[in-house]
């Protein structure tokens, strides 16, 4: 991949580029070595005396004659020589609307290699690639005109008969139809012809899929033309409108590197056109920023969320080192995974790096696409989005939705039509992946059900779980709402922090609901917003508990905890009790043992179990839902069985999703349960003699609402517990089953 350099065009690239554009600019075309001129008429030639009467002065019989015209014509040819010499390199004022062409021009001089491997460019029967950025094609091939091929052949030294006349520049534009692979094709078969005839050709294009296998075995160069660079707008400027200004001050006005690389070719156009160097620098600056299309929203706005902030903001550091030429594009981690719950703030994440970034946010979804109509028309809409984040780089593009893309692997008519739909989608997400500047963000509710080639490394390389924000980000939430409000509201830190414990476990999407609320309730009564505003907001999305019911959940957890910390599991994260239920954040093993993975069913019956202890009996907590603790047993112990065959039950591998195993098979069925009864008994028999820690942290959990992994440890008065494979032991896969 390429990587950004540092924008200060060298003295010899700033020669080489006038060099070029006065080229370009010339008035006279012809040359020694040109195609020969249509030779004069009889009128043409000077009336000498005695000359009367001759068909053709050339042929003069007179030697004195013949001898005087050829002293004149060498005369004048000398005094033309020394005013040429005087007045230095001619060249025509350009028009305005050829700016672009120009610059186009100043790209390719700057990407030329060394004289000494200048005359590639002329191996017979070889392709010389010029990558241009998205959208200059057109001004590349029409800035490689004549003057400008013969001074590059000039340049590469290379005589004439093996030089321009088999030179030939060909154009690939990008392709709006829906077959874009059958274009590319054809493009190519056009190319082999003049391949065949022994020529060399210039091949400009955005698009590096149209080099195939073939066509890269005598592709000699590779040039990746670079955006338009301030220096390279002052050398136009200096062309196009008149000289009366100063670099230093126009340069002062133009929009920074990166915002300048980001102007499409009708933009820079536009700008152009201005009547002064100064409007035209100011015109560019304005049009720079509207492109950049700020988003308004910052990482500093996203509460919460730290350790996908954090991984965010490194994103965004890294693309800033990279901007400043002090950082590979290789080496930048430019792509991630968002996942959780609606309402996380999956969107508003992307809107938050582009903002913190300064860069432009380019999003589309399954949805939006599909919009467009059949696979054809939605995987075009999708290739256009992906090419305007590529020409605005850097940028982010983001797609929702992404589990809409759905996964391969099934039967049928609709399968193979999503196979399609998945594999357009893997091609454009390997043009991104490819692009330097071009950070990928996707987002989904269900991880689960993203294709697993969508997701692998080098496509999107992070995994960022959300989760509804914790404590302390929904008191900062808050507070900074109220901040903003006009007049602001006198509502305590303490008024704010109740709220924000009755309503953990709401999603941010939620807090801003509640904020809303809360300010229209006050409009309406036409006064300040008070803390009985929000207070009512609260008890509409979070309504207070039963307090019996909320100590039974808080004994629950705390009762997964124990048991965790008493079979030797790591102690989770967070445990946090919320209107919604309460909730565990374990860190998960990346593999088991049949040791480890009883432990885990353990863990799992520590809930239930700690009911059953403390208050006689069992809730249906346990038990709702596929995600519920019974639910995960469940299925962990049919793994242990079928999938990963821990047992001498046998080694058939079996899909342990396929719930319908413990009909059709009694006898596993059994297993299955003997296996979990033993884990429940086990679970009473830990947790029964450390009563006095689950009640600790239950009371602590319905006073603080939320604990983290220290403030569980001290109340276990231990240190961590590490656990780790047996030597020896078989190593087999586990399932995340929360997520991450």
């Amino acid at each position: 991949m390429t990587t950004r350099q540092n924008h200060t065009v060298p003295p010899v690239a700033a020669d080489k580029i006038a060099e070029f554009l006065t080229a370009y600019l010339s008035p006279d075309f012809s040359s020694e070595d040109d195609p020969p001129e249509f030779q004069p008429g009889e009128s043409d030639y000077p009336d000498f005396p005695g000359s009367e009467g001759l068909t053709n002065p050339d042929i003069s019989p007179d030697p004195l004659l013949e001898l005087m015209r050829k002293g004149i014509a060498e005369a004048e040819a000398e005094i033309a020589r020394r005013e040429a010499a005087e007045a230095g390199p001619q060249r025509r004022r350009p028009n305005r609307s050829e700016a672009v062409t120009l610059l186009s021009l100043a790209a390719f001089a700057t990407a030329l290699p060394g004289k000494a491997a200048l005359d590639r460019l002329y191996w017979p029967g070889t392709v010389t690639v010029l990558q241009t950025p998205p959208g200059y094609e057109a001004a590349v091939a029409q800035a490689l005109s004549w003057p400008t091929l013969r001074h590059l052949r000039a340049l590469a030294a290379v005589g004439t008969d093996h030089a321009d006349p088999k030179l030939r520049v060909f154009k690939s534009a990008a392709s709006a139809s829906r077959d874009r692979t059958a274009d590319q094709r054809n493009f190519r078969a056009k190319l082999e012809p003049t391949l065949e005839q022994g020529a060399s050709i210039l091949l400009v294009t955005a698009d590096r899929d149209v080099i195939d296998n073939e066509l890269a075995e005598v592709t000699v160069l590779h040039l990746a033309l670079p955006r338009p660079t301030p220096e390279a707008v002052l050398a136009v400027l200096r062309l196009t409108h008149s000289d009366d200004w100063e670099a230093a001050e126009i340069a002062a006005l133009l929009p920074s590197p990166a915002d300048l690389a980001r102007l499409s070719t009708r933009s820079i156009g536009a700008a152009f056109r201005a009547e002064t160097a100064a409007e035209v620098a100011r015109r560019l600056a304005e049009l720079a920023q509207s492109s950049a299309a700020a988003t308004g929203v910052t990482l500093d706005d996203v509460y919460g969320q730290p350790e996908a902030v954090r991984a965010l903001r490194v994103m965004a550091t890294d693309l800033s080192r990279w901007e400043r030429g002090s950082l590979d594009w290789a080496q930048v981690t430019a792509s991630g995974l968002l996942f959780g719950p609606p309402g996380t703030g999956k969107s508003l994440m992307a809107q938050a790096l582009a903002g913190t970034a300064g860069i432009p946010l380019i999003s589309t979804s399954y949805a939006d696409c599909q919009r467009h109509g059949h696979q054809g028309d939605m995987l075009a809409a999708l290739s256009a989005k992906v090419s305007e984040a590529i020409r605005r780089a850097p940028s982010v593009f983001f797609v929702d939705e992404i589990d809409s893309f759905a996964r391969r692997g099934g039967n049928g008519q609709t399968d193979r039509y999503l196979r399609g739909v998945v594999n357009g989608l893997l091609t454009e997400l390997t043009r991104l992946a490819e692009t330097p500047g071009v950070i990928v963000l996707a987002a989904t509710n269900y991880p689960d059900q993203v294709d697993d080639a969508v997701i692998r490394s080098g496509r999107i390389d992070l995994r960022i779980g959300l989760t509804a924000p914790d404590l302390a980000g929904i008191s900062a939430q808050i507070a900074a709402s109220l901040a903003k409000l006009q007049p602001r509201p006198r509502i305590s830190a303490q008024t704010v922090a109740e709220i924000s414990r009755q309503i953990l476990g709401c999603s941010g999407a939620d807090v801003a609901a509640l904020l809303r609320a809360a300010a229209t309730r006050a409009r309406e009564a036409g006064r300040r917003l008070s803390a009985a505003d929000l207070q009512a907001a609260a008890d509409k999305i979070a309504p207070k508990p039963d307090l019996e019911q909320e100590e039974r959940i808080a004994i629950h957890e705390a009762g997964h905890v124990v048991a965790a910390w008493a079979m030797r599991r790591p102690v989770p994260r967070r445990v946090r009790l919320s209107r919604q239920g309460g909730f565990v954040e374990s860190r998960r093993a990346a593999f088991h043992t049949l040791r480890s993975a009883n432990d885990e069913l353990v863990a799992l019956f520590g809930g239930r179990v700690a009911e059953k202890l403390f208050f006689g009996n069992a809730s249906s907590g346990a038990g709702e839902g596929r995600r519920s603790d019974l639910a995960l047993a469940t299925r962990l112990a049919l793994q242990i069985e079928r999938e990963w065959c821990l047992t001498d039950s046998g080694l058939a591998w079996h899909d342990t999703e396929n719930t319908p195993l413990l009909v059709a098979d009694p006898l596993l069925r059994d297993r299955v349960e003997a296996r979990l009864h033993a884990a429940e008994a086990e679970a009473t028999h830990v947790l029964s003699r450390r009563l006095p820690y689950v009640q600790r942290i239950a009371q602590a959990l319905m006073r603080e609402r939320e604990l983290n992994a220290d403030g569980i440890l001290k109340m276990l008065e231990v240190t961590e517990y590490e656990d780790a494979p047996n030597v020896g032991a078989e190593v087999i896969p586990f399932p995340n089953f929360s997520g991450e």
